[in-house]
């Protein structure tokens, strides 16, 4: 369990994308708003659902609909109106959640400010809870620490499980600890505890634990990041994805022609930017623009492959379909690469396509505006 924070604290850090410098910063928002930055900062009321991925989010307004975030620190601070699905190496929540908290981190912090009007369901290392929850908990831990008011059943498993002087259990408690016995104090009102065996086997047995944490866990992460940059992607990038796939129909060998000018064409005139002094801003610029692309190639190659089958069979597929098909289709190119030799050759033959296509679309988008 204490590798989970490890690995958060790895992966997240890589997967801020468009923004990679500086801060984002939200004016009001009034549909679903899509963000990914080195930090997010969100000062402003958004009038829907928010899905974000970066090094470290903050929520300092208010957010009426689902929030959807990855990092490697996450602080919510202000009101969320509906769900939160959130994972992270640290995360802290500070306030008001109108309906379920889902989390997934290395340590997880519900302060005493905080409100759960829904319920909690949680794994990570090390969880405190101190704040209010109305719904039914469900958490997974190394160290568990409650000094807080549950207002609904609880399931506990946690290899240490401390119970604070404000702790209050309205309702009976499920739990299982490697010392058995969990003395409750006080906090049983109204309530019983007992220790279950069965529920650790439930659940070792049914959980993400069966197959080896470490592995499980990075998987399990690097799912949740996939998802998130294939959204951040599609809401900003939306309308060239569809424009490069349309534009991909029988131009397979002029893409590729033109992916691999890129690829190869782009570090040259890199390493030229470099060596004149005058350059050496537009290299950094351009050496930022091109690791982008490299570290993000699966998951724009994975939309570019959706959007143009979608176009080719003429489907009505909707947000949704294509963000899942794409979020599959992306977890296979990222198996297959895995493949010595054809899955390399492979892999770099459809990143070339793509780039090629999108290289295309931009030329004809300048001509067309030229």
């Amino acid at each position: 369990m204490k590798t989970i924070s490890l690995i958060l604290l790895i992966i997240f850090p890589a997967i801020y994308l468009t923004q990679s410098e500086g801060t984002v910063i939200l004016s009001e928002q009034d549909d679903d708003t899509y963000l990914a930055g080195e930090t997010i900062q969100v000062d402003a009321v958004v009038n829907g659902d928010l899905y974000a991925a970066g090094r470290q989010i903050v929520t300092s307004d208010s957010i009426y609909g689902d929030l959807v975030a990855a990092g490697a620190n996450l602080i919510i601070e202000k009101y969320i109106a509906d769900d939160v699905r959130i994972a992270g190496g640290t995360i802290i929540v500070d306030s008001e959640i109108g309906d379920d908290l889902i989390v997934f981190g290395g340590e997880v912090l519900i302060t005493e400010n905080a409100v759960i009007k829904g319920n909690v369901i949680g794994l990570a290392d090390n969880i405190e809870i101190e704040g209010t929850i109305y719904g039914k908990l469900d958490i997974e831990g190394s160290r568990v620490t409650i000094n807080g008011e549950i207002r609904d059943t609880s399931k506990i498993v946690s290899e240490e499980i401390v119970i604070g002087s404000k702790a209050k259990f309205y309702e009976d408690v499920e739990y299982w600890s490697s010392e058995d016995q969990v003395d409750f104090k006080g906090a049983l009102i109204n309530s019983e505890a007992y220790f279950s065996g069965e529920l650790k086997e439930e659940k070792s047995g049914s959980s993400i634990l069966t197959y080896g944490l470490s592995s499980i866990t990075a998987w399990i992460l690097y799912t949740i990041s996939v998802f998130l940059v294939i959204l951040v992607l599609q809401g900003l990038f939306k309308n060239s994805f569809i424009s490069a796939a349309e534009g991909l129909d029988g131009k397979y060998l002029k893409s590729f022609g033109y992916g691999l000018l890129y690829l190869i064409g782009l570090p040259l005139v890199i390493a030229i930017a470099f060596l004149i002094g005058i350059g050496f801003p537009l290299g950094l610029f351009m050496t930022g623009i091109f690791i982008f692309s490299l570290l993000m190639g699966h998951f724009i190659s994975a939309l570019v492959i959706v959007y143009y089958i979608r176009y080719k069979k003429e489907l009505n597929w909707n947000f949704w379909g294509i963000t899942l098909l794409a979020l599959l289709i992306a977890i296979v190119l990222r198996l297959f690469m895995n493949v010595p030799y054809v899955g390399i050759f492979t892999a770099a033959l459809i990143l070339a396509i793509t780039y090629g296509a999108l290289t295309l679309e931009v030329i004809q988008s300048k001509r067309t505006t030229g």
